[in-house]
């Protein structure tokens, strides 16, 4: 087969990946907390694949796709005001830790509310977990003070605090769902103290995608893809076209 296809083939993958990451980053340009998809290739010289090359200069620099690996930028995205006392956002390091029927599971999604219980919980009604468990802020209501230590005061009086797990420079956090988040197998974060968590009351860290540059790159990425495919279409009859000018000449 000719190794022009292999070429195309990856071409069109990689353009299919980032494709894929692109559009969900745009569908969840409005999602709080969201962090953005990002796609990273192994890629390699075409050295014997499938079968030696005759051209060695070709045969080390034409490159071949050998692995896709999606990635999450968990860089900050910017922070607006909300002025509801529930809004919540991690201004600096750290994920809130939710309690999920799977188990704890990690957010910096901080639109919360109060459940018919008096807890904390996520938009997806998750328990919000403070430093003793479950936090529970009461059924009456009251004036919901967060301070940017993470201390939750209700009508003046301390129920607990946030807690604010870091999982270091580079998370190696898996995503379930929009903007919720496992540890790997084997892996804890490690609990913030109160010196090192930076709240934000009334505020919400929005998704840090760039929903312009997105859709820039959506089109460049789709019209990529689009010439790859049609790459392989001529190959394709340029195939054909020479076995039936091949069983011609026969």
């Amino acid at each position: 087969m000719n190794r022009g296809v292999y070429t195309i083939a990856s071409g069109g993958l990689a353009a299919q990946a980032r494709l894929e990451a692109v559009a969900q980053n745009l569908a969840n340009g409005n999602t709080v907390g969201y962090k953005a998809q990002r796609v990273a290739f192994d890629v390699r010289p075409l050295v014997n694949f499938p079968r030696p090359v005759v051209d060695r200069i070709a045969a080390e620099t034409v490159p071949q796709l050998v692995g896709i690996e999606q990635t999450r930028d968990f860089s900050p995205g910017p922070l607006t005001t909300t002025g509801n006392p529930l809004d919540v956002a991690v201004a600096g390091r750290g994920f809130f830790a939710v309690a999920t029927a799977a188990g704890e599971r990690y957010t910096r999604q901080g639109t919360f509310a109060v459940d018919a219980e008096g807890f904390l919980v996520t938009a997806r009604g998750d328990r919000v977990r403070g430093d003793g468990g479950d936090l529970a802020l009461g059924r009456g209501g009251g004036d919901v003070v967060i301070a940017g230590d993470g201390t939750v005061s209700v009508d003046g009086g301390r129920v607990g605090r946030l807690r604010v797990v870091d999982f270091g420079d580079e998370p190696a956090l898996v995503g379930e769902g929009e903007a919720l988040f496992a540890a790997p197998p084997g892996t804890t974060g490690t609990p913030l103290e109160p010196a090192d968590v930076e709240l934000q009351q009334g505020v919400l860290e929005r998704a840090n995608v760039d929903v312009v540059s997105g859709l820039v790159e959506l089109i460049d990425v789709a019209r990529g893809y689009e010439s790859y495919m049609k790459a392989i279409q001529r190959l394709d009859e340029v195939a054909k076209r020479s076995i039936e000018d091949v069983g011609r000449v026969g």
